[in-house]
């Protein structure tokens, strides 16, 4: 079957027009080379059939990116990993967002409570530089078509207008996508955004890979050991370093990843 015949059935149910250049630009962003890149294409399209579920084509292209390199295909299920930081609680994400604006320079205290001039906020993460004191609302999903809708982005804003004495911007981070409507009422009010691939050049997984914040869910853990580690807070690979009696495999295959990263 010709791949530009074929509909794939998204994780949301919905069907779409196969695409292999979007496939293409996804595999490309894992690290992978070139050549490995088009012959992987080439093997995706020979399991192709119309209504093919697109998790299935994502773990056969995971296979194909461990049988050449296991920190490319570690990149490539990236996405994902951030996905799970939702499995041990709500506050493992603004944990996680936090460390990232830790690494951008910023000092960081997570759940304050901030009197505004109404009534009390708690913020999900506040992070101070200089003179700058970042109001920051994050939001996790676990399925990557449910994005931020305008309701989010109005009341980000009508929180910081209360409490605009204290911070001197608002900040949106969530680990999928914004609605356009969201994107243009903050350019409008002045919120800051970061979301999974945007904006470009300071999207949350530009963040994640410029500042090596690979996060433990990428290792394939059992449920009991991530829900271990990560209730000590240890939430990233870097973290995992200054961990005591790692599995030596274990401890190769991180060393190995953020050697190559």
């Amino acid at each position: 079957m010709a791949s530009k015949n074929v509909f794939v059935k998204k994780m949301n149910g919905k069907l779409e027009r196969y695409s292999k250049s979007k496939l293409r630009k996804s595999i490309i962003r894992s690290g992978a080379s070139r050549e490995v890149v088009e012959e992987i294409l080439e093997k995706v399209e020979k399991i192709l059939y119309d209504g093919i579920e697109t998790r299935k084509i994502f773990r056969f292209v995971s296979s194909q990116l461990k049988r050449k390199e296991n920190s490319v295909e570690l990149r490539y299920n990236l996405k994902r990993s951030v996905m799970d930081l939702m499995i041990n609680g709500g506050f493992v994400f603004e944990k996680f967002v936090g460390k990232l604006f830790e690494k951008k320079g910023y000092k960081v205290c997570l759940n304050k409570v901030v009197r505004g001039k109404s009534i009390s906020h708690e913020i999900d993460v506040t992070a101070r530089k200089g003179r700058e004191v970042l109001m920051i609302e994050s939001k996790h999903h676990m399925n990557p078509w449910l994005g931020e809708q305008i309701q989010t982005a109005l009341y980000v804003y009508a929180r910081f207008l209360d409490l605009k004495e204290k911070y001197t911007k608002p900040f949106l981070v969530t680990n999928t996508k914004f609605s356009a409507q969201v994107i243009k009422y903050s350019n409008s009010v002045g919120i800051r955004l970061m979301g999974w691939n945007y904006p470009k050049g300071d999207s949350l997984s530009e963040n994640i890979t410029k500042h090596n914040l690979y996060p433990i869910t990428i290792l394939g853990l059992s449920k009991l050991d991530l829900n271990r580690y990560l209730e000590k807070d240890i939430l990233t690979l870097e973290d995992m370093k200054g961990v005591r009696g790692l599995p030596p495999d274990l401890r190769k295959k991180i060393d190995l990843f953020l050697l190559n990263n």
